[in-house]
């Protein structure tokens, strides 16, 4: 289940997100999160699995599309099958389409879109 992000989950917004970039910063990780909690065009989810937090996605609306910005999952919890399950709630949710911000997030949305 996604569940809005919010301030009282920040680390646990930071620990995930940081399985999504090379850059594992705490400063850059807590940047990344508060852009999320600052900028109105920018949505961040918590993906809950029984009573924890394995997996993050989160966009940047544009133009009235979702562009993919991060999505990442607890190391356990990784797999495609696992990532379209978080697109496909996503999408549900927002019911924007959704396409990819950078070449990586773009393989795996038209992956996703191809299933």
């Amino acid at each position: 289940m996604l569940v809005k992000y919010k301030k009282l989950n920040e680390r646990t917004a930071m620990g995930l997100i940081a399985f999504s970039c090379e850059v594992k910063d705490p400063k850059y990780l807590l940047e990344t999160v508060q852009a999320y909690e600052q900028e109105e065009d920018r949505q961040l989810y918590l993906y809950k699995q029984d009573e924890d937090f394995v997996g993050v996605i989160g966009f940047q609306l544009v133009d009235g599309h979702a562009e993919l910005s991060h999505i990442a999952l607890s190391p356990s919890f990784r797999g495609e099958r696992m990532s379209y399950t978080l697109l496909d709630a996503a999408a549900k949710m927002m019911r924007l389409d959704i396409i990819g911000s950078t070449e990586e997030t773009s393989r795996l949305v038209e992956k996703w879109k191809n299933q």
